[in-house]
């Protein structure tokens, strides 16, 4: 168990486990279609935040690096086959660590959020655009900021 969750419920730590997961569908369902080369993207990033960050964030990646495959499918597998519901119930999830952000370490939580924020937009970013402009597709954009996360 990482340390920085012990105080947390079972369900709570799931969720703080799971939220890179949750951040990654949500910018790669944003357009109402799954993009394979955004899920790839996203695994990549997990795998480097695993061992290049300097923070204790850096532990929950590398938790999740070691079942990122088994995870992402879990997810996909309770996610509805309608766009919208999907990205509701997706906002929902990540909405949830606003209720867990204060029971956390102030650094921690404010690492976590931080960490989320840039996986949005290198998962926006996976898909490239040309020469990278236009990169990150109008719907990606109005997510990337994860608008339903308040800043710990």
């Amino acid at each position: 168990m990482l340390y920085q969750l012990q105080k947390l419920s079972e369900e709570e730590q799931t969720l703080v486990r799971r939220s890179p997961i949750w951040v990654t569908l949500l910018i790669a369902c944003a357009d109402f279609d799954i993009d394979e080369a955004e899920i790839d993207r996203a695994k990549e990033i997990i795998h480097i935040k695993s061992f290049a960050l300097e923070n204790d964030v850096k532990h929950l990646y590398n938790d999740l690096n070691e079942s990122v495959d088994e995870e992402i499918d879990f997810v996909l597998k309770s996610l509805s086959a309608d766009g919208k519901k999907r990205l509701a119930f997706l906002e929902e999830h990540i909405a949830q660590l606003n209720e867990i952000f204060p029971k956390l370490n102030e650094r921690y939580a404010t690492q976590l959020y931080d960490s989320l924020r840039g996986l949005a937009v290198a998962v926006a970013r996976a898909k490239g655009g040309v020469f990278g402009i236009n990169a990150i597709s109008e719907e990606e954009a109005e997510y990337i900021e994860l608008p339903m996360l308040r800043k710990p």
